[in-house]
């Protein structure tokens, strides 16, 4: 029998490709990215599709109707198609008549989400098929970014793949669904977790050429990844974007402290830099519209004490996801959120990652207590302690405990906030945390699996490490879709579908009543967007009969704010016959009555104006909306 050998979680599944390899110049030794293999990828992008397809039983709906169908979720709905309608999502003439809806008001960087509606538009002019094509889209692209991540860190293959199935499945995925699609999208975050991770970890994330001049120098394949990466991250999400930033700034300071190298930290803040003028970059033709038209004092109010409302809480991250398939988890999660304070936006991490942060937490109290020394002599239980494996486990941990101190109700998101810091939702780092949670279950898994195959020579222990891996990778999977994809409620599908037919049917029916081009005035006025609910009502219904409305203007939907769309509720608050008046005269030829925000459901308010008009009201299958022809 071969002496025991210390074998890394790298090498227990044979690993052909390094979490870090590098190169030499004759002088000095360089890291690079990693580079994985394509058959990784493959695999975790084809394995999260096999598993929400069949766990959310997706060849049963009807793919033209949104996933999600209310709420935020027809606000993105809307943004689709008007990117296939007119090329981008800046203007739509069609909402806020007569003035037009101009986003221009409302600043964001998120354009990639954007973009890729523009090219998925290619195959499909079906803003529903599209925008559910693109949420599908969100699982295997999460999948993939995570392998990449999660084989930086030292996962083997196996578990590198199954643990990034379980991140694309992660309960944040199916809680933003839709309605924050773009937050929902979080297939950035593997990557900017990975360069923070290499800054954390004290390594270069650029690389030189041995010899050439500085702009020679400078072309290799790992710099125009990382450069890829932070223009990706400032172009696909603001609230990413910042959360990269503190943690890339207070890993950066911790790695310059201990090692003293310039360099390193300059490269650090130079990459924080590009994401920050990729942002601006985004942001340029918002920031070019505020200076011709003013700043709009209405819109994008963030108040300071958000700050902790949309924090979250340990006790959100450990306990199940709401709307969990067994029961008793389910109830347990329903009590808290209905009868502790501060729900926000029910942050979870899942069952897998959850262990993950319990043994981060512990590993830390160790490292602190044990003075750095831990891992330096042989554990009392026979365990070798891995020394690679407890400097990546410290700097997850590390992160970790940065993202609780920004993420966590009271703590330095407070703070921030007495300053009006522009971030609000707090709660959003949870999915940074999940994926460093789940990179701490992989690399203990690939312990555990070292410690069965202790006696055992590294090529022994390489040729059997994926029968002890398989079943394990197996596992968590499915752990995974019983633990954090919510079950199929078939009653709710069918309730969706049937409004979406009865909004499509009123629409046609109106868009046959009148003439092309006509502008019908929307009752009540809600001030879009971000505004309270009217009866229970949020102001994005009003979105929904433009949304299967091609050539009809709609007064809903205007940026609140700007004094020709303000004129809107001063006109539907006059008396019926003055309103009447005045919308004629702004060349409406019918009225859309929101019944539901009216606590009457509205009987008073149509028969008010069929009295002045002397038509006929036309109500939609649903009995949602009513629609008054001027004539």
């Amino acid at each position: 029998m071969s002496a025991p050998v210390s074998v890394t979680p790298a090498s227990v599944a044979a690993e052909s490709v390094t979490a870090v390899s590098t190169e030499s110049d004759g002088s000095t030794t360089r890291p690079r990215l990693l580079r994985a293999s394509w058959i990784l990828y493959a695999a975790a992008a084809l394995l999260s599709l096999i598993t929400v397809w069949f766990a959310r039983d997706l060849g049963s709906i009807d793919w033209r109707v949104p996933l999600y169908f209310n709420g935020d979720a027809l606000a993105v709905a809307s943004h689709f198609k008007t990117v296939i309608e007119t090329g981008w999502y800046e203007s739509q003439p069609l909402l806020g008549a007569p003035f037009g809806q101009h986003y221009n008001d409302y600043p964001t960087a998120d354009n990639l989400h954007f973009f890729a509606a523009l090219v998925l538009s290619v195959f499909s002019h079906d803003f529903g098929f599209v925008m559910n094509l693109y949420f599908l889209l969100g699982f295997p692209l999460a999948a993939m970014a995570a392998v990449w991540f999660l084989r930086l860190v030292g996962v083997s293959r196996i578990l590198s793949v199954a643990l990034a199935v379980v991140y694309a499945l992660a309960p944040y995925h199916f809680v933003k669904g839709e309605g924050h699609l773009f937050l929902a999208s979080y297939y950035v975050v593997p990557l900017a977790l990975g360069l923070v991770y290499l800054v954390g970890a004290g390594r270069p994330i650029w690389r030189m050429r041995a010899a050439g001049r500085w702009y020679v120098r400078i072309l290799t394949w790992q710099n125009a990844g990382v450069l890829a990466i932070c223009l990706l991250l400032g172009t696909a999400s603001s609230y990413y974007s910042i959360f990269f930033l503190l943690l890339l700034a207070i890993a950066g300071i911790a790695a310059f402290w201990r090692m003293r190298l310039w360099p390193r930290f300059l490269g650090a803040a130079g990459s924080g830099l590009i994401v920050v003028a990729a942002v601006l970059l985004n942001m340029l033709p918002d920031l070019l519209y505020r200076l011709q038209n003013g700043t709009n004092a209405a819109v994008f109010l963030r108040s300071p004490p958000e700050a902790e409302h949309y924090s979250f809480k340990i006790a959100q991250l450990l306990l199940p996801m709401p709307q969990h398939r067994f029961g008793p988890f389910r109830e347990l999660r329903s009590l808290y959120d209905q009868f502790y304070p501060l729900p926000s936006e029910h942050p979870a991490l899942g069952l897998i990652a959850a262990s993950g942060f319990v043994a981060l937490c512990v590993l830390a109290v160790l490292f602190l207590l044990s003075a750095g020394q831990l891992g330096a002599r042989p554990a009392r239980n026979g365990w070798r302690t891995n020394a690679v494996a407890v400097r990546t486990l410290s700097v997850l941990a590390g992160l970790t405990l940065i993202a609780l101190l920004f993420g966590t109700v009271g703590s330095l998101s407070t703070l921030l906030s007495f300053v009006s810091f522009p971030i609000r939702a707090w709660n959003r780092l949870a999915i940074f945390v999940a994926l460093l949670c789940l990179a701490a279950v992989g690399i203990l898994l690939d312990l555990l699996v070292r410690r069965i195959l202790r006696d055992q020579s590294i090529a022994a222990a390489s040729k059997r490490a994926w029968l002890v891996s398989a079943p394990v990778a197996v596992l968590l999977i499915a752990v995974a879709v019983w633990d954090q994809v919510p079950p199929v409620n078939h009653d709710a599908v069918a309730q969706r579908e049937a409004k979406y037919a009865s909004d499509q049917a009123f629409a046609e029916v109106i868009e046959t009543d009148v003439d092309p081009d006509c502008l019908i005035f929307q009752l009540p006025y809600i001030a879009f967007p971000e505004s309270p609910p009217v009866n229970g009502v949020f102001d994005t219904a009003q979105l929904r009969l433009f949304l299967h409305s091609d050539t009809l203007h709609w007064t809903g939907g205007g940026i609140k704010g700007r004094p020709e769309i303000d004129r809107l509720g001063d006109i539907a608050a006059l008396p019926p016959h003055d309103f009447v008046d005045a919308i004629t005269e702004e060349g409406a030829c019918g009225v859309v009555i929101d019944r539901a925000a009216y606590a009457d459901q509205a009987q008073a308010t149509v028969d008010a104006l069929a009295a002045v008009t002397k038509t006929d009201a036309v109500t939609s299958d649903d009995s949602r909306f009513t629609f008054l022809p001027l004539r």
